[in-house]
């Protein structure tokens, strides 16, 4: 199974860092996230999510559908990020998403770009290996984390996900 699924990784590095990249070097303060939620969207189409939609709140989610549709796993991470602040406290811009001595660099490059990043390559890494799911796997990119509350993921919780049953 290992080599499998490391087989059908080769390629993903690259392409999930760029992505990830991309994302750090667009803007999405907490409420303003509808850029990278744009980018979120076409990737997962351009991934094979076989269903992809956004919620009235502005969250994207992203559906591998499994053969009984239970248990779900869900994959979750929010697509905004705290305020830069001071200029003077980067380095470089953090917008940068430059990679140094193996490191990622930018605003929300761990906080949480990456780990979204990581996730949505999860999913894909999961449809190329082609392994027959028995549940379903969703993958939401949530909005107005860094408010605190987490309205977004109230939302996608409360009303999105119940729904989509």
């Amino acid at each position: 199974m290992y080599s499998l699924l490391a087989a059908k990784t080769r390629g993903l590095e690259a392409e999930a860092l760029a992505f990830t990249q991309q994302l750090i070097r667009t803007a999405s303060p907490s409420s303003q996230e509808s850029e990278v939620a744009r980018l979120v969207e076409q990737r997962m189409q351009s991934l094979g999510y076989e269903e992809v939609s956004v919620d009235d709140y502005g969250n994207v989610i992203g559906v591998l559908p499994g053969r009984e549709g239970q248990p779900t796993v869900l994959l979750c991470s929010h697509m905004d990020t705290a305020d830069a602040g001071e200029s003077e406290a980067w380095q470089e811009s953090p917008f940068s998403g430059e990679v140094r001595d193996g490191v990622l660099y930018g605003l929300g490059a761990s906080d949480c770009k990456a780990g979204l990043a990581a996730q949505l390559y999860a999913g894909a890494l999961l449809r190329r290996a082609m392994l027959p799911l028995k549940g379903n796997v969703i993958v939401a990119a949530t909005v107005s984390e860094e408010q605190g509350g987490s309205p977004g993921l109230r939302h996608l919780m409360q009303d999105t996900l119940p729904s989509m049953d």
